[in-house]
């Protein structure tokens, strides 16, 4: 059986989630998929060119920057709220988690990780910014918003996505209303 480069992807994603960047083995990757490991040098070079397309695969299910979400989503706090929510709601299990943790060990893969990071923080800065906080305190509130939303599997992933989407509201709301919570 041939597998192409998004069967080495879509393999190494589920072992990501499941064992962190140190479950992403060619060996046992090619098991599973059923061929040798030459397959996967057919389509990769080496071990980091499987790490480097599972940080494209991240980076691609962040839809905030692009036109068709903007427009789909013009209410700020909605916007925030829909990046949050289907962050919880996509069904990942942990991937950006392990390649964050990947990145503290691995300077050009954090380098990658805060330049999507800086680009999503810069889109919240606009949000804050359209509700009417200053440049500082938009920039404040965009910085903690990113960072809730990065810490959030690590704190709750084991939870319902319910209960998840619950707290993850309460911190979206205290942030978009000013501080002031109803």
């Amino acid at each position: 059986m041939s597998r192409n480069r998004d069967d080495w992807i879509d393999a190494a994603w589920e072992a990501l989630g499941e064992g962190g960047v140190e479950g992403v083995r060619i060996e046992q990757l090619a098991r599973g998929l059923g061929v040798t490991k030459g397959s996967f040098y057919w389509h990769f070079r080496n071990r980091q060119g499987l790490i480097d397309a599972l940080l494209d695969r991240w980076f691609s299910l962040r839809e905030e920057n692009r036109a068709e979400f903007l427009a789909e989503n013009p209410d700020p706090v909605e916007r925030m709220w829909k990046v949050i929510e289907r962050g919880i709601t996509r069904g990942t299990r942990g991937q950006a988690a392990a390649l964050r943790f990947w990145a503290q060990r691995h300077p050009e893969v954090a380098k990658r990780i805060e330049e999507a990071d800086a680009r999503r923080i810069a889109m919240f800065v606009d949000q804050f910014r359209a509700l009417g906080f200053r440049d500082d305190e938009a920039r404040k509130r965009a910085e903690v918003y990113q960072a809730v939303i990065t810490a959030e599997f690590i704190r709750v992933g084991s939870h319902s996505v319910e209960d998840r989407l619950a707290a993850a509201r309460r911190q979206h709301e205290l942030l978009v209303n000013g501080g002031h919570t109803e």
